[in-house]
Parts: C-alpha cells; sequence; structure tokens
C-alpha cells in the first residue's frame, strides 16, 4: 500500500510511501525505561528504524499525554549508535547513546540531558504484536493487487488491494466477495462517501481513505470489528459517526485536514487506540480538552 501517512515517525519525511519503506527496512518497537534517578525508572516507549545508510529514525514518549519526541541518529558498524532527541519545534531535549544488539531484541546505554549535566542509564526491549507498527510490516510483506476486477476474479486468494488514484468514486458490489482480505488502500480517488460495500468485509485490519472527497461516513463502519488502521485525512469531514465508538481495536486513526470540530463522546470506547492524528481541524481548545480527557492513553496530535 503505498501510501503517505503522517505519523510521529519522522521517517515519512525521509521516506515518503510505504511502498518505498517496506523495501529497505523495519519499523522495531520497545518498551523499556530511563533510570530517572533516586532508583526511580520512567517507563518509555520507542520505535525506529534503520535506513539503508545506517541512519536511525523514530520516535518515543514517556506520558502519552505529553506527545512524543523524535528521534534521529547514526547506527555504526559495531551496534553503538547516537540518537538525537527533539521536541516537535526541533529543539534538541536529550541524546541517547548506547549498543544495540545484533538481534536488535535488545539496546541500553545512556540517556544524556541537552545541556550534558545529566545521565541517566536507559534499557529498551522490542516487543512483537502490540503495535499498529507490526501490522503495518505485516501488511507490507504482502501481495497487492491493483486491477480490482483481477482481484474479484481471484476472491480466495486477495489480501491486500492497492487502488491509488484511480479515479474510483464507488466500488462494485462484488467486492464483497473477498472475505479474506486484510489492507485496502483508496488514497486520492474521488469517493465522497465511505464506501458502504468495505463494511461487509469484516476481515479487513486496514484502510486508507486518504485524499479522496469524504463528506459522510455512515454508521455501517461500525461493522468493521477487527480494523486496526484507519486513515482519512485530507478529506472534508465534519463529524464521525457514534459508530466509530463500536471500532475497539482500533490502533491508529488519521482523520487529520478535514472539517472537524468534535468528536463524538463513543470515542470513549477506543481503549485499544495508541495514535490518533486530528491536526488541521476547526477544533476549539475546550474540544481539544474534552479529547484527551475521553482517550487518556493515547497519543493525540493536534
Amino acid at each position: 500500500m503505498k501510501f503517505r501517512f503522517t505519523i510521529i515517525i519522522i521517517f515519512i519525511t525521509v521516506i515518503t510511501a510505504f511502498g518505498q519503506a517496506k523495501k529497505c527496512c523495519d519499523t522495531f518497537v520497545y518498551e523499556g525505561f530511563i533510570e530517572s534517578g533516586k532508583n526511580l525508572k520512567k517507563e518509555i516507549n520507542l520505535n525506529f528504524l534503520v535506513l539503508l545508510d545506517s541512519t536511525m529514525v523514530g520516535s518515543y514518549y514517556s506520558d502519552p499525554n505529553l506527545g512524543s519526541k523524535k528521534l534521529v541518529g547514526k547506527l555504526n558498524n559495531d551496534y553503538t549508535f547516537h540518537i538525537v532527541e527533539r521536541e516537535s519545534t526541533d529543539s534538541i531535549t536529550g541524546f541517547f547513546e548506547g549498543t544495540l544488539n545484533p538481534d536488535f531484541k535488545f539496546a541500553s546505554g545512556k540517556w544524556i540531558d541537552a545541556k550534558n549535566e545529566k545521565k541517566y542509564g536507559f534499557e529498551i526491549r522490542q516487543v512483537i504484536g502490540k503495535s499498529y507498527w507490526d501490522y503495518i510490516k505485516k501488511n507490507r510483506a504482502l501481495f497487492e493487487y491493483t486491477d480490482i476486477e483481477k482481484a474479484i476474479s481471484e476472491k480466495d486468494s486477495v489480501l491486500s488491494i492497492d487502488l491509488a488514484s484511480k479515479g474510483f468514486d464507488k466500488l462494485p458490489k462484488n467486492l464483497s466477495k473477498l472475505k479474506n482480505i486484510v489492507s485496502i488502500n483508496l488514497l486520492g480517488n474521488k469517493f465522497e462517501t465511505f464506501p458502504s460495500v468495505l463494511s461487509k468485509l469484516h476481515s479487513l485490519d486496514e484502510i486508507s481513505l486518504s485524499s479522496n472527497q469524504l463528506k459522510n461516513i455512515g454508521s455501517e463502519i461500525g461493522k468493521l470489528k477487527n480494523l486496526r488502521i484507519l486513515i482519512m485525512n485530507n478529506n472534508q469531514l465534519k463529524q464521525l459517526p457514534k459508530e466509530i465508538g463500536e471500532l475497539t481495536n482500533l490502533l491508529y486513526l488519521e482523520i487529520g485536514n478535514n472539517q472537524l470540530t468534535s468528536l463524538p463522546e463513543e470515542i470513549k470506547y477506543l481503549t485499544s487506540l495508541q495514535e490518533l492524528h486530528i491536526e488541521r481541524n476547526k477544533l476549539s481548545e475546550s474540544e481539544r480538552e474534552k479529547i484527551k480527557k475521553l482517550l487518556p492513553n493515547c497519543i493525540i496530535h493536534f
């Protein structure tokens, strides 16, 4: 699925499409801690990938409510690394220096503050199956059909379809025959409403409707109980249906650059949601505070 994915990890500014990313490298997800003095440990979630030139790019956070910080550095041939940590304003806030195991399952070293005055130990271990990145990596490895008629004719074999920028404004009803499909990319088409046939594809765990002309999403979206990743940025949405709260397995939701002024109260049921992108909408400060309270464990990008 070759769609642009505006996400906390800075490598999207370096590699602009996942179609390229899958050819060079994987994203690794870690949990661990930074020692914060007096035998205290601050838990962190961290992820990165290593580009072909050994550049490391990624992000990490401790408290989801405070957002994430960007990471850029270098992995050396002996698996030592030096990573610069930056806030969203690009000001440097610290450094990670350490050693990564050759199997990428464990890393440790020192975290150093920006003024080089404080140094604390850190340890991180790779985790699998907890992050939306696991679904991204899995789906990027699948064979992608690009011909919709061929996909329908070979319906039992289809796991992924890439129909980006093909001028579609509707989908054929017999697409519902694809009972095994897990990923569909509809980026850059002309859909004005959420294609209702998608709600019959209960196996889907990833949908991109980025950069269409979406104005409406019906209640049928609540039928997609298996959905983990939903991308609908760069559209004309003014509201989301309350049924969005039925997507209790959702890990990643991107709805930036729409015309939203609020989100339904039912988003509080998205207890698995790890990251929400809602930048460039029309949210008041009070609405932003409400969303933070409804999703206390989610990284939110306003």
